[in-house]
């Protein structure tokens, strides 16, 4: 089973609760040597996955979709609301990617994305290295966390579509996971926070 799913089901009172998901998009197409793949789009795997995974979140009250302005991580809000089968409306943000919250700089966190990969980048990162363009652990502990209460405006769980990157620095920073090469962030997989 998903992890998130199990992270919602052990929530007592879920409906009462504020909770946010901060969940990976699709599986996506392979991205091209040197580039960041901005444009790669979700393998058919991927797309009938999203649906799947819209229909387990159905059972419960969804009440907000924010998703990162990269186009597979809005093809995956879409296909989530239709596993879902209701209207909700997907804002776009670039907290979440483009560049995220964990960047402060694109063009000089990309030098270090492109030479290390997104599992390089964080290992540095959990190892405490300064990286120009990449925020360090207090802002993830401080600002980040208060940037996501700040979306919350009423009871449910609302689904925040991302990245791997964002979602490793943030689990890392904010003491609710520790990520590795072998435990990476899988496909349509990430954390729950209850804020």
């Amino acid at each position: 089973m998903n992890s998130i799913l199990e992270q919602l089901e052990t929530i007592k009172e879920i409906g009462n609760k504020k909770i946010a998901v901060l969940i990976r998009h699709g599986e996506r197409e392979k991205i091209p040597d040197g580039q960041f793949g901005a444009d790669c789009m979700l393998t058919e795997k991927g797309m009938s996955e999203a649906v799947a995974m819209g229909g387990e979140l159905s059972r419960y009250k969804i009440v907000k979709i924010l998703t990162s302005p990269i186009p597979r991580c809005v093809q995956t809000s879409e296909l989530l609301i239709k596993g879902m089968d209701k209207d909700l409306e997907i804002i776009k943000d670039t907290h979440l990617g483009d560049p995220g919250f964990h960047i402060s700089n694109g063009d000089e966190a990309g030098r270090f994305y492109l030479e290390y990969g997104s599992e390089g980048v964080y290992e540095r990162f959990a190892a405490g290295e300064s990286m120009e363009g990449i925020k360090d652990i207090d802002f993830l502990k401080v600002e980040a966390v208060d940037w996501l209460k700040s979306q919350m405006h009423e009871t449910g769980v609302m689904l925040f579509v991302t990245h791997d990157a964002l979602i490793a620095h943030f689990a890392y920073a904010n003491g609710i996971k520790k990520y590795t090469r072998e435990n990476w962030v899988e496909y349509l997989d990430g954390i729950v926070v209850e804020l």
